[in-house]
């Protein structure tokens, strides 16, 4: 019965962990260059990188209250999302997130995909901050 126990402890720690330690190869065409300050509609625009239990943007998360945003997500490692609720942010790879800053403030852009122990996995946030 012990043995059982085990077996599925480990199982279920394997299969917690493999969703931020899994690779995964995309193939890009091209990506937005870190200069790139505004998209095709005219939003402020930003790529967030995800690698292992950390999120890294390519230039500071700061936009002015009523500006049009769109945010990219692109995983180097493992699978992440990207999600806030009162943003209205539920972002996956390779579907970018567009939405208006209307409200000032800072906003806790957190990984909504387990991917890994909770301590890890609670260290994945961005903070996007709306100013006046």
């Amino acid at each position: 019965m012990k043995k059982l126990g085990v077996l599925l402890l480990a199982g279920s720690l394997t299969l917690g962990l493999a969703a931020c330690g899994g690779e995964e190869k995309e193939t890009k065409t091209s990506e937005p260059a870190a200069s790139e300050s505004t998209s095709t509609s005219g939003a402020e625009e930003f790529t967030i990188t995800a690698t292992n239990w950390e999120f890294t943007s390519d230039k500071e998360l700061t936009v002015k209250k009523g500006t049009n945003v769109k945010i990219n997500l692109v995983n180097e490692e493992g699978l992440h999302t990207i999600s806030n609720e009162d943003l209205g942010i539920d972002l996956k790879a390779d579907s970018p997130s567009e939405f208006t800053a209307d409200t000032a403030g800072e906003y806790e852009l957190i990984c909504s995909t387990v991917c890994g122990a909770t301590e890890d996995h609670e260290a994945m946030k961005l903070t996007l901050k709306v100013v006046e």
